[in-house]
């Protein structure tokens, strides 16, 4: 089967929503990543980002809402997705590890990658080594890249834009200037979220 895939855009996420009994994990998440992009991903911990990944990659499905990588659909097609996309899982700090499932991630010449905190745990030279290898990926072989991670100039080293999660659910997308304007933008969208909750949010 063909696939079309929106001109420019290789990730695109509607609405997705995942509930584990009576905890909400993701609320209402629309982001979408242009083909070449590394889009940063944050968030605090527990604000969404690892259960947004798994979903993605097929492993969760969601509860309300769709998504498609690269024109294939998440549920119904999350076989293929594998096969495209290239995934780095959190929970393995060590720096030695994360080199090796980063590797392993590159194994099938991904289109996609989904990288979950890629570079925890890494010593200066280590964390230098990966983003340069992501930033080449992107740039000069044209693959899409999702990049989570609590590491604030890592986000500035590499990425143009920005998807920010705040208790489940995307507060913003902000383009990448300068640390002090990306703070005053998150500041911003704070007080509009705390102003929604008031009226109802």
């Amino acid at each position: 089967m063909v696939h079309a895939i929106p001109e420019g855009q290789a990730i695109d996420m509607r609405n997705l929503r995942k509930v584990f009994g009576n905890r909400v994990a993701v609320d209402d998440v629309s982001i979408q990543i242009f083909r070449g992009e590394i889009l940063g991903f944050m968030g605090h911990n527990g604000a969404g980002k690892t259960t947004t990944i798994r979903m993605l990659l097929g492993l969760l499905a969601p509860t309300r809402g769709s998504a498609s990588i690269l024109g294939y659909d998440i549920v119904r097609e999350s076989l293929a997705i594998r096969r495209l996309a290239g995934c780095r899982a959190t929970g393995r700090p060590a720096g030695m590890i994360q080199k090796v499932t980063l590797a392993q991630a590159l194994i099938n010449d991904p289109r996609v990658l989904l990288l979950d905190k890629p570079t925890a745990g890494l010593d200066p030279l280590g964390r230098h080594e990966t983003l340069e290898l992501i930033r080449d990926l992107a740039t000069n072989h044209g693959v899409t890249v999702l990049f989570s991670t609590h590491i604030l100039t890592d986000v500035e080293r590499i990425c143009e834009r920005v998807a920010i999660l705040h208790h489940v659910r995307r507060l913003a997308i902000l383009r990448l200037t300068s640390t002090h304007c990306f703070c005053q933008n998150v500041a911003s969208a704070l007080k509009s979220v705390k102003a929604d909750a008031k009226g109802g949010f």
